[in-house]
Order: C-alpha cells, then structure tokens, then sequence
C-alpha cells in the first residue's frame, strides 16, 4: 500500500512539473478570471476543491490574489524621458512599449514632488500611444506611467527598495495586475 502512495504522489509531482511554470490555482472552473487564487507552486498540480489555469498567472490585486489572462496582463515599462515641450507652459513625457505583447492604453499619473503617492491619473491613453504633452499642475512634480490591459493597470514601478509603488488617489482602472515581465 505504501508503495503505490508514494507512486501516485510521484506521478502527480511528475505531471506537475510539465506543466507552465505560469500556471494559476483557482477555486472554480478552467477558465481565468476567478477571484480566488493561489499560487500553484510553479506550475505543479494543483488540489482539490482547486483547478488549474494553465493560460493564466496569479497576480496580486487590489482584492488579494487572482488569475488573470496572460493576454490581460499589463505588464511594466521601461523608463519615463520628460523634455520641454514647443507649447508654452507644457512639458512633453515619453515611453516605451509595455514588456507585454498587445498593451494599446496608458495611465499617465502625476504627483507633488515631496507628497509622494499624491499621485493621480491625469491622462488615459489609447491606441498604442508611447508619448503625450502636458501642462503641470503648479509646483515640483512627478510623473509614472502604467500599462493597461484587460481592465488592470500594470505597474507603477519600484521605490528605490523595490517595493511595488501603491496606486494613488484617482487611476484609470478600479484594479492592478502586478506580474513579472515574460
């Protein structure tokens, strides 16, 4: 008896392992989307009363964690450049592409230089745009930029301890999706 346990347990460890290191546990059925979830110690099988979701990733949210859509994941970006704009007054802020395939909107937020997470979405871009100007509210401020997808916004970015900077007081989207880039 003892033999055949050990057996099965090895065969499900094995099963495990081939599937996607990606893959999400969650309380219900196949499909992403099911707002309780676990992580499914990389990839291995998951247990009963939950179901693997192979094409999806346990992300943290504002609700705690959740199996989201590798489609529907934002992602992060690379570095912010701020220049002068030709309009009086204004300033011109550009970025690349989120580290996600497919990321067509933006969340450009900004804040007061010294009330840090005084952040707010100022500006929700669409259609893939990378740059946009804008006049700043009076005073020192700082500027973040955020991929959107499928509902989330993706990152913010790190403080300089690499901690997940927190949303501010107005965004683009009721929820984040923070995941590693592919």
């Amino acid at each position: 008896m003892r033999t055949r346990g050990l057996f099965v347990a090895a065969a499900g460890l094995a099963l495990g392992l081939a599937r996607p290191a990606s893959a999400c546990c969650q309380l219900g059925g196949t499909a992403c989307g099911d707002p309780f979830a676990v992580d499914c110690n990389n990839g291995v099988v998951c247990f009963p009363p939950f179901r693997s979701c192979p094409s999806c990733t346990c992300v943290a949210t504002n609700n705690g964690k959740s199996c989201v859509a590798n489609a529907a994941l934002p992602g992060s970006l690379v570095p912010l450049l701020v220049s002068r704009s030709a309009t009086p007054g204004s300033i011109d802020l550009s970025w690349g592409a989120s580290c996600r395939p497919g990321v067509a909107a933006y969340a450009v937020h900004e804040g007061a230089i010294g009330t840090w997470y005084s952040h707010e979405a100022r500006q929700c871009t669409a259609g893939g745009t990378l740059s946009t100007t804008l006049a700043p509210f009076g005073g020192d401020r700082y500027y973040l930029i955020a991929p959107i997808a499928g509902g989330f916004t993706g990152s913010l970015g790190t403080s300089s301890a690499g901690t997940e900077r927190p949303d501010g007081i107005a965004s683009c989207t009721s929820d984040r999706a923070l995941a590693p880039c592919p």
